[in-house]
């Protein structure tokens, strides 16, 4: 099986360039690669951040872009998102847990649960009672057998780059998740996240995670700066491109803007 992982497209809506780029050609440039190249996925993930002001106009533009893809879209709520304006432009009615944008999707390959970490539009994430509930139910009522991927916006441990570990999953938050995921780790595949705009893959507690780039620009590798402002800069975007089967998870970073000669080696 083939998934797609697009991430922080930070869509304007109007159509101003956002650190001298526009998100909305870049994101549509994105498209046209899956077109051509990835239409066989089962799937395309898009992990928050999708509007930069969480604008109607910019949920609108993003549905637009994403039904010219040929597979079905899933939308994740991020730091940056407007939530209400989200599910009503791009969830099914009445999809979403108690308010949350939170769903289960079941596929050969096991279920994949798209958790919400906004927390009020803060930079940071956060992931309270009632949502841990929906997670633990997910996880207590499948079979024994049933295998699960984790999607979500904010990066539920620290990354080494100090300026964006101020703002992934508050520490407490982190831990109470993990309190509920334990119980099921040995059925737990992998951890998907955007968030911090890199190719970024290791583990947590014993859980594989991969981070995408975002369509639009980057954060800068910068392991030493603590200050309240990220560095950035315009990287080649992408988006992930993974591969499934029964034994193993293989994670593709598509630089689908990157430049030079093409050749045989």
């Amino acid at each position: 099986m083939k998934i797609l992982q697009i991430t922080d497209t930070h869509l304007t809506g109007d159509g101003r360039p956002l650190f001298g780029s526009s998100p909305a050609q870049r994101l549509a440039a994105a498209a046209e690669v899956i077109r051509r190249d990835h239409g066989d996925a089962a799937f395309c993930l898009f992990t928050g951040d999708l509007a930069d002001d969480g604008s109607a106009q910019a949920y609108r533009q993003l549905a637009d872009i994403a039904a010219t893809l040929p597979m079905p879209c899933h939308f994740l709520v991020g730091n940056h998102d407007a939530r209400p304006a989200l599910l009503d432009a791009l969830w099914p009615a009445g999809e979403a847990a108690g308010g949350f944008a939170q769903r289960a999707i079941d596929t050969e390959h096991g279920r994949f649960l798209l958790l919400d970490t906004q927390r009020d539009r803060a930079a940071g994430g956060a992931y309270c009672g009632r949502r841990l509930d929906w997670l633990a139910g997910q996880l207590q009522r499948a079979g024994p057998r049933t295998r699960f991927w984790l999607v979500m916006h904010h990066p539920p441990l620290p990354l080494g780059i100090p300026s964006m570990d101020q703002y992934a999953l508050d520490a407490a938050a982190a831990d109470s998740l993990w309190q509920v995921l334990e119980p099921h780790r040995e059925r737990i595949r992998h951890l998907l996240f955007g968030h911090v705009h890199r190719a970024i893959g290791g583990s947590w507690r014993g859980i594989p995670f991969s981070c995408a780039k975002s369509t639009n620009h980057q954060v800068a590798l910068d392991l030493r700066s603590r200050g309240v402002d990220v560095p950035g800069g315009h990287d080649a975007p992408g988006f992930a491109v993974i591969l499934i089967d029964r034994d193993s998870v293989v994670v593709h970073h598509h630089e689908f803007l990157a430049t030079g000669p093409a050749f045989w080696i």
